[in-house]
């Protein structure tokens, strides 16, 4: 569909004939694309509307309550007539309540994930390889087995996700690693010990793309930015909980016949089953009569109402029975195209080196610390303050990229936060305060996290529910593929203060802005393009393109990438 963001003005398009009679059901279905490249806003954005929900109605029958389908169908028949639908006031109170019920438990859910795949850092600091009769390489391999299965499972771990639903996948992998992290307890030699890693991994691959999936049904798309930073800000605050977890947990020498280390894993495991068990009977879902009577069947189909208008594209985001048939064949080619899609790429690359800097730092944070001769009490505490700039400034551009409607400036602006710290850590003469080197480390892992608005630009940009699913997921590969990177740009010839690495990262850096300015005059160019085309065509054409189009998703002609 095309834009109607006000500051898209070069690419609304001029459309001077009239709407198609409402009474003729079939052409009812072309007039949300076809009112979208209207000239007149009210038409358009009542035949948008219209159209969304005229395919929610026809969507949800077999599965919906005759209470949500009555309130479903007065919305669209408030919409043909012209009247208003629904109220300022009950939109507000819908998005409040969503984001009670849905991201607070998305909030919880990704603190498991965190939880259980962080803490096998924390027990090195006690005698974790001593006891199980390994070394450092051993530990090496297995996090190694993690990363595999971890980046291997993300795309099936996606398919299933889109299969059977996230209210229905999530909490299953969930309780997998859960009861897997508990069994950690058992660890006594390599061979168990590369087993739980790769089980873990296995069982979390594709946990974050599926939730950032689960959460942008529930959100119109200038609403999405700030909702996921709330769950990526969850990850800085685990790191401070998990940390005063383990401080206290591996004090306790022997107690019982658990070592103190076996303790961890037990707490932080059965946290984490308790979590995933839970989360079967609160998560909210678009599929469930009511969404698991979270609300009521008003506020329902004002839910569902509101996000299928701001994206049509999300209606059959929301139908159980959308690629259930489809082929082991189907299946790779929609997996190639999410790869090959010449919108979405350009957004895999900046992912893949955009958070390469920080993470590089992040890794190296307690290394260079420790080197610095702060004690291990005072390293735990010194994560505090950059985990609590982060929150705050990787909310705060979140959501002024949603206020702003616009992604690139604030990609931009990130990566320039870190630009000058890294200069200043390269040259900082060794003999410097130790203290300097602590603060511009602050002051680079507390930059504003853009990889809520990255994975926010993904949905927006994919105009196509299996097409975003699966770009979620190779997206967030690419992003892990990233920090695989970042885990090997300091190296132990470059020691200690690693003068090599900075002259890397800052090229990283560099080219991360560059792209990120690329994409937005990418963006540009194309929908310049298309509006060229679009403005050509006539009304008959228009309606021939829309009803007979090959194009799809992104590629189509009367849709606007957002920049």
């Amino acid at each position: 569909m095309a834009s109607e963001n006000p500051d898209d003005s070069e690419i609304v398009f001029d459309e001077k004939a009239r709407l198609i009679s409402l009474e003729e059901d079939e052409l009812l279905k072309q007039t949300s694309s076809r009112a979208e490249s209207s000239s007149d806003p009210e038409k358009r954005a009542l035949s948008s509307q219209y159209g969304a929900l005229s395919g929610i109605v026809d969507t949800v029958k077999p599965q919906e309550s005759d209470d949500y389908n009555l309130e479903a169908e007065r919305i669209r028949e408030a919409l043909e007539n012209g009247e208003e639908a629904w109220t300022k006031d009950e939109e507000n109170a819908v998005r409040k309540k969503t984001d009670l019920r849905v991201m607070i438990l998305a909030c919880v859910m990704f603190f498991s994930l965190d939880l259980t795949r962080s803490n096998i850092q924390q027990v090195l600091s006690s005698d974790f390889l001593l006891d199980t009769y390994m070394t450092t390489n051993d530990y090496n391999v297995g996090q190694s087995l993690f990363l595999i299965f971890f980046l291997s499972l993300e795309v099936p771990s996606q398919l299933m996700n889109k299969r059977i639903g996230p209210e229905r996948w999530l909490p299953t992998i969930m309780t997998a690693w859960g009861i897997v992290s508990t069994l950690q307890v058992l660890i006594s030699a390599r061979p168990f010990f590369l087993f739980t890693r790769a089980a873990i991994g296995f069982c979390e691959g594709g946990f974050v793309s599926g939730l950032a999936f689960y959460v942008s049904s529930f959100y119109k798309t200038d609403e999405l930015s700030i909702r996921l930073s709330w769950i990526w800000a969850t990850q800085a605050l685990t790191n401070v909980i998990s940390a005063v977890l383990a401080s206290g947990i591996l004090l306790m020498k022997d107690v019982g016949t658990f070592k103190n280390w076996q303790w961890l894993f037990l707490f932080e495991g059965l946290l984490a089953l308790v979590i995933g068990l839970s989360t079967f009977f609160l998560i909210p879902s678009l599929k469930n009569p009511g969404i698991a009577s979270s609300f009521t069947a008003r506020e329902a189909a004002i839910l569902r109402a509101r996000v299928e208008h701001d994206d049509p594209s999300k209606k059959n985001q929301s139908n159980k029975d959308v690629g259930k048939k489809t082929t082991p064949l189907e299946i790779l080619k929609s997996i190639f195209g999410a790869l090959t899609d010449k919108y979405l790429v350009p957004i895999f690359i900046l992912g893949y080196i955009g958070f390469v800097p920080s993470v590089t730092l992040r890794y190296y944070f307690p290394i260079n610390m420790r080197f610095l001769n702060f004690d291990t009490t005072t390293i735990n505490l010194l994560i505090i303050p950059y985990a609590i700039v982060n929150i705050f400034w990787t909310t705060t551009f979140s959501r002024l990229s949603d206020y702003y409607r616009t992604k690139w400036v604030f990609a931009l602006l990130s990566a320039l936060w870190v630009f000058p710290n890294l200069i200043f850590l390269q040259f900082l003469p060794y003999s410097a305060s130790r203290w300097w080197r602590f603060a511009s480390y602050t002051w680079v892992l507390g930059y504003p996290y853009y990889q809520p608005i990255l994975v926010s630009w993904v949905s927006a940009n994919s105009n196509d529910p299996d097409r975003r699913a699966l770009a979620q997921s190779i997206y967030n590969i690419s992003v892990q593929l990233g920090n695989l990177t970042a885990a090997n740009v300091f190296r132990e010839d470059d020691a200690p203060y690693y003068s090599r690495g900075y002259y890397v990262l800052l090229a990283l850096n560099i080219a991360s802005m560059i792209l990120a300015f690329g994409i937005h005059s990418y963006y540009k160019v194309e929908n310049r393009r298309r509006h060229a085309v679009w403005s050509k065509m006539s009304e008959m054409e228009r309606r021939e393109y829309q009803s007979s189009t090959t194009d799809k998703g992104n590629s189509r002609l009367d849709f606007t990438l957002r920049t």
